[in-house]
């Protein structure tokens, strides 16, 4: 029986963390399509504001290859630490949502994220 239980647990944890993995790609693949939709538009364009759509598009990737590691995820874009935290406090990124943790997401996307594991 104990190894029953053991099993259908990890069976559970392996299912759910890829159901976590797809929804954290849908995410990142519906995000990407916003912010094509918005560079897309006819100029003028403010310069500003296309960097910080391309800011957030390269963290967003990083935060998701990283699982929510800030630390790898500011490796990954050649980064220092405390910089990377910087911009995410600045564009207002809920790293919590990126975390491979079940309970983890709390906010922003993570609400999502946890309402479709939870079904």
């Amino acid at each position: 029986m104990q190894s029953y239980k053991k099993s259908t647990l990890k069976s559970t944890c392996s299912e759910t963390s890829k159901v976590k993995t797809l929804v954290r790609k849908l995410l990142a693949e519906i995000e990407s399509l916003e912010h094509e939709q918005l560079s897309n538009t006819h100029l003028p364009v403010s310069f500003y504001e296309e960097v910080k759509r391309f800011e957030i598009e390269l963290i967003t990737r990083a935060l998701i290859c990283s699982h929510g590691h800030q630390l790898e995820a500011a490796r990954m874009l050649n980064l220092n630490p405390s910089t990377l935290n910087a911009k995410i406090k600045q564009y207002n990124i809920h790293v919590n949502a990126f975390s491979t943790e079940i309970d983890a997401p709390k906010n922003g996307t993570g609400v999502l994220v946890r309402k479709l594991l939870s079904r």
